[in-house]
């Protein structure tokens, strides 16, 4: 027999990789778990999820049904202020023989005197001589005012320091309210004549119209 031959039959039969691969061997603490119990583990998962999805769900639940008679009696408050009529002159109310207008009550004296003397009895009733604020306000004044007397005195009256129609809160006349008719002096102040404000002198004898603020009922 070669030598040569029997020698590499003994060396191939000590490679090892020669010989056939066996599967690797589990460690001996390895867990083989069965196919049903890793089922029942994803199952138990999965469960879990869906626990912690519904608890989710029945915290938002319980918030919203805490929250709602909040919301229905605030949609009740509001439809009870929108039934509610709004303070104005319809809740509000003038003493006797006083006119109601918008937030004011309007007075026409039965006594003649002089200006300066209409806005101290104004000023004795806790009103004072009429400010008129507007075109509408003049209008009803107007209309009121017909058939009564020739001449009323208003809360106006003409400074000379600054050559300007004032009212007595202190406020510049607006040619867009009213215009005064007449000439303008050291002593002059407005009237209401039938259709027209004029300008006189304030020692003139006529009534005036006094104004104050409508009283709640």
């Amino acid at each position: 027999m070669d030598t040569s031959r029997v020698y590499l039959n003994l060396k191939a039969s000590r490679n090892p990789g020669f010989q056939r691969a066996s599967p690797p061997s589990l460690p001996p603490d390895a867990c083989r778990c069965p196919r049903s119990h890793r089922l029942a583990l994803k199952l138990t998962c999965a469960g879990l999820i869906l626990l912690v999805l519904t608890l989710i769900g029945l915290s938002v639940l319980v918030r919203v049904l805490i929250q709602k008679p909040s919301i229905e009696k605030c949609r009740v408050c509001i439809q009870e202020n929108i039934a509610k009529p709004t303070d104005g002159p319809a809740i509000l109310k003038c003493p006797k023989d006083w006119l109601p207008h918008r937030d004011k009550c309007i007075y026409f004296s039965q006594d003649t005197n002089i200006w300066m003397e209409g806005l101290v009895d104004c000023a004795s009733n806790g009103a004072t001589l009429l400010l008129i604020q507007d075109q509408e306000e003049l209008r009803f004044i107007k209309d009121s005012a017909k058939g009564k007397v020739d001449s009323l005195w208003i809360g106006l009256n003409y400074t000379l320091t600054d050559k300007k129609w004032r009212w007595i809160n202190g406020s510049t006349l607006r040619s867009d309210v009213l215009q005064v008719i007449g000439e303008a002096t050291k002593d002059s102040c407005a009237s209401l004549a039938k259709d027209t404000v004029v300008s006189e002198s304030c020692v003139s004898d006529n009534k005036w119209i006094c104004q104050k603020e409508l009283k709640r009922v």
